[in-house]
């Protein structure tokens, strides 16, 4: 996810196996903690290869394939 301060954070666990989810660990600050499932984000780069945004849905900020910091790759 792009550098972000305060509020909600969330580090991607695993892909859940069931088709379009995937757990992530869930923090506010230095409380709240959790785990949550949550659907894949469904937007798609546009063009031709149409690379898919690595978060979940109704991520904050850019998609991960408009972080201009370096190439990311969802199963990286």
């Amino acid at each position: 996810m792009s550098a972000h301060y305060g509020g909600e954070h969330f580090g991607l666990l695993a892909d859940t196996g069931e088709y379009g989810t995937a757990l992530w660990l869930h923090w506010r600050e230095r409380t709240e903690v959790g785990l949550v499932t949550v659907p894949d984000c469904p937007v798609v780069a546009p063009g031709p290869a149409g690379e898919g945004c690595c978060l979940f849905a109704g991520h904050a900020e850019q998609h991960s394939w408009e972080d201009a910091s370096e190439e990311t790759s969802c199963t990286s």
